[in-house]
């Protein structure tokens, strides 16, 4: 191990003000960008404390969190601020005003705008820094600096990531409901189609998706013979378009309740619209325990 990396992973140092500062300044290694069409992440490794995480899952905005086995943070507000590397001929720092702490593994826990602002600052060459009175009551304060030590590189990899992502992660679509018009069965509306075309792009990327459970059902209008037929129809179509796009036809068991499960009220438009579905279950195959 050269001797600057022995300095960048010792990551304590005290600074003008006194402070504690957790810091992987030197090493180049700090930045590690994770990548797959299901989430992408960039992670920076904070030695003595944890992980700077910046991360965008499928179908979900971005986030940022500070994780690590005890939080070095008081709980409350810590301060944020970009600012210049010591090595910069001109300083400069930036107040980004103050986060909330908690006295958890996942001390900080920041929004897809907050996250965005972020990352903006450390693509600038500007590095983040919570401050914090330490959790364990010193009289110095924490600090949590993040540096732009190879940030760049892992930037562009997440860039690239985030551009094959898919449409929706399998929470959002593991339970879908599809709606329909009054008294109709095709001429699915594009935003409706959306959700299949979504369906169809995650099963394609992940192989443990083996069963789909298509339910048809209608509102009250109407005999419960004709809802019957009606939801049947509905059903159908939905698996005919599934199967047209790829999946199996032997993964999929097709149903039709007709008006009998209704989800809302059939009294006025708005009730009624809600009923008129089709649902969609995915089922992974589970894996057993080694």
């Amino acid at each position: 191990m050269r001797v600057t990396t022995v300095i960048a992973v010792w990551c304590l140092w005290i600074s003008s003000s006194s402070a504690t500062v957790y810091s992987n300044f030197l090493d180049n290694g700090a930045w590690q960008a994770n990548t797959s069409v299901f989430a992408c992440s960039m992670v920076h490794s904070v030695p003595f404390y944890g992980d700077a995480i910046f991360e965008t899952r499928a179908g979900e905005p971005s986030r940022f969190y500070l994780q690590g086995d005890v939080s070095r943070l008081r709980r409350g507000g810590a301060a944020l601020v970009a600012r210049s590397p010591v090595w910069a001929e001109q300083q400069r720092q930036i107040e980004l005003g103050v986060v909330e702490v908690t006295q958890s593994p996942r001390a900080v826990e920041l929004p897809s705008a907050d996250t965005e602002r972020m990352l903006a600052e450390l693509y600038d060459g500007l590095e983040l820094v919570f401050t914090r009175g330490a959790w364990y009551g010193g009289e110095n304060p924490s600090q949590i600096a993040i540096t732009t030590v190879g940030f760049r590189g892992a930037y562009e990899r997440y860039l690239d990531c985030l551009a094959g992502l898919l449409p929706a992660n399998f929470e959002q679509i593991k339970r879908t409901a599809v709606y329909f018009g009054s008294s109709k069965f095709e001429d699915i509306q594009p935003s409706e189609l959306r959700k299949l075309d979504n369906i169809v792009a995650y099963v394609r990327a992940d192989s443990s998706v083996r069963e789909f459970f298509i339910d048809g059902h209608t509102d009250s209008v109407g005999t419960r013979e004709d809802n019957l037929v009606l939801a049947e129809k509905r059903a159908e179509e939905v698996t005919r378009y599934l199967v047209n796009k790829g999946v199996p036809k032997e993964a999929i068991t097709s149903r039709w309740h007709g008006e009998r499960y209704p989800v809302a009220g059939n009294e006025t438009v708005g009730e009624r619209a809600k009923n008129r579905r089709v649902t969609i279950r995915l089922e992974k195959l589970e894996i057993p325990p080694q």
